[in-house]
């Protein structure tokens, strides 16, 4: 991807093999102008459409890293992290998976350094299952990031499937909503999650992600429609059921998964 300074980048994660949402981010990323996208992890898992996903990656050519459910499909990190049906979805996707799919999700880094400093990870850095969410872990993670490089000031990030900006500054931490355009603060350390494209968790079926300005500092979020009852019907005619019907204010795809990795 072009790294010769400051663009505009649309960041991707947590597609967990939904390809019908992949798809449809990346016609609306089209519609922008976006220098180049990555994806922060989380491309297998829960849904049924593994190869697919696997193949519109490859086919754009979207770097990325690896997520927690990306190594448990790999093998290298037991399932056991999960809740009965992320469980059942990781061992139908091992079964699916080629040899090149598993090659290319072996392949991917745990994270991704771009110009301006910025670091991709998946969620804590060389932990890809800790669940970022309080003031003081934002707090610590900026000591270990700026520790491992003292000139990065923004980290992407996912796992948790809900957009936002945290900011940590000198005068403690900042957690700022996901409105649709925002200017982070060039004095702080930003961490921006861009929400998940194949199961959000809050509230809102659409798929998510976000793009950023390097040299702006502007922040645009997107949700994007696509058809969330087909994925969850194939899921259900090949053993992977969602779920109970979602409590009001739950999106459809977070039926189970609210609380687990």
């Amino acid at each position: 991807m072009p790294q010769d300074g400051p663009m505009r980048i649309a960041i991707l994660s947590d597609i967990h093999a939904n390809s019908d949402a992949l798809a449809a981010v990346l016609a609306d990323i089209a519609r922008h102008d976006v220098a180049a996208t990555v994806h922060l992890g989380d491309v297998v898992g829960y849904n049924t459409r593994p190869r697919e996903t696997l193949a519109l990656l490859r086919e754009h050519r979207i770097p990325g890293v690896r997520g927690n459910h990306d190594l448990m499909a790999i093998g290298r990190l037991p399932a056991d992290q999960c809740g009965p049906v992320g469980r059942k979805a990781i061992g139908w996707t091992r079964k699916v998976l080629t040899e090149a799919d598993c090659d290319y999700l072996a392949s991917l880094p745990d994270e991704l350094r771009l110009e301006g400093g910025i670091l991709c990870t998946h969620s804590a850095l060389g932990d890809p299952c800790v669940r970022l969410h309080a003031r003081g872990q934002f707090e610590e993670e900026t000591k270990v990031l700026l520790h491992f490089d003292g000139d990065l000031r923004v980290c992407c990030t996912g796992h948790t499937h809900l957009q936002q900006v945290v900011e940590v500054a000198a005068g403690g931490v900042v957690r700022r909503p996901a409105v649709p355009e925002l200017v982070l603060d060039p004095a702080a350390f930003c961490f921006l999650n861009p929400g998940s494209v194949g199961q959000p968790r809050d509230g809102d079926e659409r798929a998510a992600y976000a793009v950023f300005d390097s040299e702006t500092y502007h922040v645009w979020f997107h949700r994007v429609a696509y058809d969330v009852r087909r994925i969850t019907r194939e899921n259900a005619r090949r053993g992977i059921r969602i779920g109970p019907r979602a409590a009001q204010g739950q999106s459809l795809m977070s039926r189970l998964f609210s609380s687990v990795p």
